[in-house]
């Protein structure tokens, strides 16, 4: 380990000894050693102006377009958005909604 490593891990240490035990907890959950305190921020207009934001958007309204919805709830398209925008990138959440839909049309299609 170098002085700068040494240095870099005295910090990292100082901030988990500072945090509140919950926060120490949910870190502990993913990995003291995967735990980088020193990453930069996401920046926010990536959430609207991204390429998968712009794509989901673009696939939720032409959704509703097809569908024939008049009045769009502005939750409901928040939570396609999201869901779009999480198949988009491939996250499991999204992944495990979609499976569960396509399952539970299954069973419907099976027993009417």
């Amino acid at each position: 380990m170098t002085y700068d490593e040494k240095e870099i891990e005295l910090r990292k240490k100082a901030i988990f000894d500072g945090m509140a035990k919950r926060g120490q907890e949910r870190i502990l959950r993913i990995g003291y050693e995967n735990w980088d305190p020193f990453q930069e921020p996401k920046d926010p207009r990536e959430r609207i102006y991204g390429s998968a934001s712009l794509k989901a958007g673009a696939l939720v309204k032409e959704f509703f377009q097809l569908h024939h919805v008049s009045q769009e709830s502005p939750v409901l398209f928040k939570e396609l958005f999201e869901l779009c925008k999480g198949l988009l990138q491939s996250e499991s959440r999204a992944q495990t909604i979609l499976e569960f839909c396509n399952w539970y049309q299954q069973k419907i299609d099976k027993n009417p």
